[in-house]
């Protein structure tokens, strides 16, 4: 068997600062090797909706919920996915606590650095985000098990994936902001899930940008991806295979 990667045009409306960001996920910044059709996939913090869009062309036939709170981006997010009856949106955010509304901070509409103020202020200091919203919120405990998670909120990662039911999970693909969620994390996979990867970069090197709280150097922000033990829902791809 030959393997190729295929490079499928999309096109996108967002803001000119995530460009980069939108470029990493729409080449395989979340690819895991695993394949699988037909999944359920739980996208939080839907940004403009580039996960989404990968999502559905990486793994055929399945269904994307995708849950984004800025008012603004969320305009980009429903922009981007006009027309698709397999991507679901959502204008609310995912915590814990039983709140139905909440405050969110942002800097602008489609800003890949925002979020609930519930933990906003552990990574920004406090005049960095400057949009203010009082948003919907779901409790991710309401939620049906997906077959994949992909979680980035920056920040209270370790919260709404303790809260969420994986008793169907397969794939976990999340970003973590500081080591306190890394364990968190961690914690929460550590029964069922095997990691494959789990790495943490330093946030001495971010924080020549003002926005970023000092007291952050010597802690560490990073990425988690996770597979079920056993899992019999999708399937490894043979990576030997050439």
């Amino acid at each position: 068997m030959n393997s190729f990667i295929a490079r499928i045009p999309m096109s996108l409306v967002c803001p000119e600062p995530m460009l980069g960001a939108i470029q990493h996920v729409l080449e395989g910044e979340y690819e895991a090797g695993y394949d699988g059709t037909g999944l359920d996939i739980l996208d939080i913090g839907a940004n403009v909706g580039s996960f989404a869009l990968w999502a559905s062309a990486r793994w055929p036939d399945s269904r994307v919920r995708s849950f984004e709170p800025h008012p603004g981006t969320f305009e980009f997010l429903k922009q981007n996915t006009s027309g698709r009856s397999d991507i679901a949106i959502v204008n609310a955010a995912l915590f814990p606590g039983g709140a139905t509304r909440a405050t969110f901070r942002s800097r602008f509409a489609g800003d890949g650095e925002s979020g609930l103020a519930a933990y906003a202020g552990d990574t920004f200091v406090e005049d960095a985000l400057v949009e203010t919203y009082e948003v919907d919120v779901v409790d991710p405990g309401s939620l049906p098990s997906p077959d994949i998670v992909k979680l980035d909120i920056e920040g209270g990662e370790g919260e709404v994936l303790a809260h969420l039911d994986l008793s169907r999970t397969s794939l976990i693909l999340l970003e973590f902001q500081n080591r306190k969620n890394r364990e968190q994390i961690r914690t929460t996979l550590a029964t069922d899930f095997d990691m494959l990867h789990d790495e943490e970069y330093p946030w001495d090197d971010l924080l020549g940008y003002k926005g970023y709280r000092q007291d952050l150097k010597g802690d560490a922000w990073g990425r988690i991806f996770a597979v079920r033990k056993n899992v019999s829902r999708m399937t490894k791809r043979d990576t030997a295979a050439s």
